[in-house]
């Protein structure tokens, strides 16, 4: 898919989506830093296949938030209170690992290892919280 496309499917300008990319605009003939809002990320992230963790190891985890939420995901801030830290900080966490160290990780969760929480475990906590 051509950039002029995908900012189209992202409702965004051809212009602003290549300074975006890009990662600044040109005023009076001066580069300026551009930081695009994090809701503007997670739609182009979505129409371009970028998932949730890729936003987040880019340091964008605003936007992953965003991207997860257009997704239909619950997110860190949409938990709220004590659980919304906690997934934070598991978050946060998983980000600073290694990718096989992540891939570890999440293998052991799948897995239902011992020490660990199943992923059936997490459903129905979240279940139980919904009701």
């Amino acid at each position: 898919m051509s950039g002029r496309e995908a900012a189209r499917r992202s409702a965004v300008s051809s212009t602003r989506w290549r300074q975006i990319i890009d990662g600044y605009q040109t005023v009076s003939g001066t580069h300026v830093p551009v930081r695009a809002p994090a809701e503007t990320v997670a739609r182009m992230a979505q129409t371009t296949g970028v998932t949730v963790d890729e936003l987040r190891n880019a340091g964008r985890g605003d936007a992953a938030d965003a991207l997860a939420e257009l997704a239909g995901t619950p997110t860190p801030s949409s938990l709220g209170g004590a659980e919304g830290v906690q997934v934070e900080a598991i978050a946060t966490l998983l980000a600073s690992l290694s990718p096989e160290g992540r891939e570890h990780v999440l293998r052991r969760f799948q897995s239902g290892a011992p020490g660990t929480v199943s992923p059936a475990d997490t459903s129905d906590i979240r279940h139980r919280r919904a009701g």
